[in-house]
This record gives structure tokens, sequence and C-alpha cells, in this order.
């Protein structure tokens, strides 16, 4: 890569919502990972070099303590976008 790029965007969708965008113009994420990201345990390393479970609780504290969405977009040699959207309006959980 070139020149490798990540991109933060951040946006008000209606009067209650806001949405963070996080990309980068890497090599992307093949679909067999993608399907995966947010699997409590699932990793692309190595056995013994690391759990895999910081997408999957990011995934947990956004929908379940917040109330929002995350999801991720990628096309393998283009790149890959994280979208995370949250209510602006507190939202109580037992989390």
């Amino acid at each position: 890569m070139d020149n490798p790029r990540i991109y933060i965007r951040t946006q008000l969708l209606e009067p209650d919502q806001v949405t963070i965008s996080i990309a980068d113009n890497g090599l992307g994420i093949p679909s067999d990972t993608l399907k995966q990201i947010f699997n409590p345990f699932f990793t692309t390393k190595t056995v013994g070099q690391g759990t895999g479970m910081g997408l999957a609780i990011s995934y947990q504290i956004i929908t379940q303590k917040h109330g929002g969405s995350l999801e991720c977009i990628s096309q393998p040699g283009v790149g890959a976008e994280f979208i995370i959207r949250i209510p602006l309006t507190q939202f109580v959980s037992n989390f």
C-alpha cells in the first residue's frame, strides 16, 4: 500500500442518533473472516497468540450498554469500514 489512510467521520442522524465511521484503504477483510469478527473467541492469530475478544466486547458494549449498533463493511483489496450508531439520549442497561 503506497498511501495508507484512515478516515474518521461523524454524522448526526435524526435529532437523537450519531454515527461514527472509521474506515481505511487497506487490504480489507475476507468474507469468511468478516462473518465471524464479532463472535467471542474468534481470532485470526495462531494458537496462544490471542483470544480475539476485542470486537466481541466492543459489539456487546455498543449494542447492549448503549443501545446502538456496530457493523463492518469490507471489500478485499479496497479496505474496511466500521460503522457505530449510538443514540444521544441516555440508555439504561443492567450490563
